[in-house]
């Protein structure tokens, strides 16, 4: 096998500024850097503008403009006729710019993402591994189905967390556990003084802004000069303004689409937040623990007890909003236990979430993977 293996990173679409596109672009970074062959595909169209840069080595390859549905990232309101159709399209997309690419290791991301790949060429298998980015339940049941029937075929599986590590590993015993790291970092933390919250993620259900705002007027009840900075963009952005606006609260909320300077938005930021219903191993939190900053998260099924420690962070049970209020309103009033927080979210984060400490485990398995499978051929699915 040759020391520098070509590894394709997949994935549905690299328009958006999400946690899997992140993943997806630091990843390939990292490979190349290694002197790996790397590339990334999409079935979505490559977009103009890219959310996360690219090393100019990694080889880009998209889909065909207006061959794939709802390709652009955003749903819209389909039939589930619609939906298994734009699903096979993905995947035929992906399974031919793989078959082209003839990778020794394909990485697929995302469930669906990953079932429908594997649907459209089963021959693909042996070279692929897969990570779904999420907690073990939390895509539908026939999805679970279908990676139920597919990932034992496959050459490794990625487990974000311990917690969901042993049900992946009743499907497919080569499961290893690699956390997600953060490409943030801080020599030390900022603790400002402005009583600033940050939110960061996706406007969509999953992420649960519209409980971050439910709670908001608690926490303005008793700090009054509390100001939430929101960065994300998404489907639910005109609902969650308008939630705002009914709350009255619009005047203390600052919505920011995208931003390229995420080190500064963390470092403005005295308290971070995770009102996520769900997770898998959330990289908002990671970044917030890499700069120093105290968090309070709602305990969902996987990812925040992972990231956070008592000394880190605060949990609170999921979708308890009161009990979030509280939280945030114990840290933005007591600076010194912000300060103890912040240095042990830094240490943390060294010790256990590094990006080093991530890349060498990713490069490991995709080594040990191409070791296995060199040599075999792909051929497109009939």
């Amino acid at each position: 096998m040759a020391t520098t293996p070509h590894v394709m990173l997949a994935c549905e679409s690299l328009a958006l500024a999400g946690g899997v596109e992140r993943f997806v672009c630091g990843l390939a970074n990292a490979f190349s850097r290694q002197g790996m062959q790397v590339s990334v595909a999409t079935a979505a169209p490559l977009p103009a503008d890219w959310p996360y840069p690219l090393d100019e080595a990694v080889t880009r390859l998209g889909g065909l403009p207006g061959k794939s549905g709802r390709l652009d990232g955003v749903a819209g309101h389909e039939s589930h006729g619609q939906i298994l159709v734009t699903q096979w399209r993905i995947g035929r997309t992906i399974a031919r710019l793989a078959c082209e690419a003839r990778p020794d290791v394909l990485i697929l991301n995302g469930l669906t993402t990953a079932a429908s790949v594997l649907l459209a060429d089963r021959s693909l298998a042996p070279r692929t591994i897969c990570c779904d980015h999420n907690h073990f339940d939390a895509r539908s049941r026939p999805w679970r189905w279908l990676r139920a029937r597919l990932y034992p075929r496959v050459a490794a599986v990625v487990s974000l967390t311990e917690a969901d590590a042993a049900r992946f590993r009743a499907l497919n015993p080569r499961t290893e556990v690699i956390p997600n790291a953060s490409a943030l970092s801080a020599e030390g933390p900022s603790l400002p003084r402005d009583p600033r919250v940050l939110a960061v993620g996706r406007l969509v259900a999953q992420k649960g802004m519209d409980l971050l705002l439910a709670a908001w007027p608690q926490v303005l009840a008793s700090v009054p000069g509390a100001r939430l900075r929101i960065v994300g963009d998404g489907p639910l952005r005109a609902g969650l303004h308008a939630q705002a606006a009914a709350l009255g609260i619009t005047g203390s909320v600052e919505w920011v689409a995208h931003s390229e300077r995420m080190a500064d938005q963390y470092r403005a930021a005295a308290v971070f937040v995770l009102p996520s219903r769900y997770e898998g191993m959330p990289l908002a939190l990671l970044e917030a623990q890499a700069m120093g900053v105290p968090s309070v998260a709602f305990d969902c099924p996987t990812g925040p007890a992972e990231v956070l420690s008592a000394d880190t962070g605060l949990l609170v049970p999921p979708g308890d909003t009161a009990a979030l209020a509280r939280s945030v309103v114990e840290l933005l009033v007591d600076p010194a236990r912000r300060q103890t927080m912040a240095e042990a979210a830094l240490a943390r984060h060294r010790a256990m979430f590094s990006a080093e400490r991530q890349v060498a485990r990713w490069t490991a398995l995709v080594r040990s993977v191409a070791s296995r499978t060199h040599g075999r051929g792909l051929e497109v699915a009939a």
